[in-house]
């Protein structure tokens, strides 16, 4: 038979069990917890997205190859709010397919107050006062239209073919302001070139 004080003791240290129990778990959850937020923040560190995609779609109609490049803008001015400084340090392009072996290059063009937005043009120097060729890390003004930079990119095949390029690739870092936010952003950029032999 049990004495009241072995029952004590089983009931104390059956409570001190689970208190450990939950103290175990709770400790899990509250790591857990830490380690998710840690990784949001994180990603959205390494994840800047102050640029918009365009949204919208272009498919040239089929030209000769010496004939068919197009330049198509990549990053718009801002329509309203603060304009910041950014530094590019890199870019690349995303192709879906490429069967007319496309190349591309990126330029900054500092917009022509005067001039209308660029989508997609054959000759982008009627809309700009100056084009610069991308050389990395380069400096671009995200400001307000007009007085701000576009980026864009010139797409050439160099066979007949199609050329579907889906998306481009930058890597920026924002100003002291942002406390020198770096990272990637896609943006959706679709873009379709059709070429022919002649």
């Amino acid at each position: 038979m049990e004495s009241q004080a072995d029952v004590e003791a089983a009931s104390t240290s059956s409570t001190s069990a689970q208190r450990r129990r939950v103290t175990i778990v709770l400790s899990v959850v509250v790591a857990a917890l830490l380690v998710a937020a840690v990784s949001v923040g994180w990603h959205r560190w390494t994840h800047p997205s102050i640029f918009t995609g365009l949204g919208d779609t272009y498919a040239s109609p089929p030209l000769p190859v010496g004939k068919a490049s197009i330049l198509t803008t990549v990053i718009f001015p801002r329509v309203d709010g603060e304009g910041e400084e950014v530094t590019i340090e890199g870019l690349s392009a995303d192709f879906s397919s490429n069967s007319a072996e496309a190349e591309v290059l990126f330029g900054v063009c500092h917009m022509n107050a005067a001039a209308d937005p660029i989508g997609a043009v054959r000759d982008p120097r009627p809309f700009c006062e100056d084009i610069e060729a991308f050389e990395p890390p380069m400096s671009f003004d995200y400001g307000v239209a007009p007085r701000s930079d576009y980026l864009f990119v010139t797409i050439t095949p160099t066979r007949p073919g199609e050329g579907h390029l889906a998306s481009v690739t930058v890597d920026y870092r924002r100003s002291a302001a942002h406390l020198g936010q770096h990272g990637t952003q896609t943006l959706r950029v679709v873009r379709e070139i059709n070429v022919r032999e002649r």
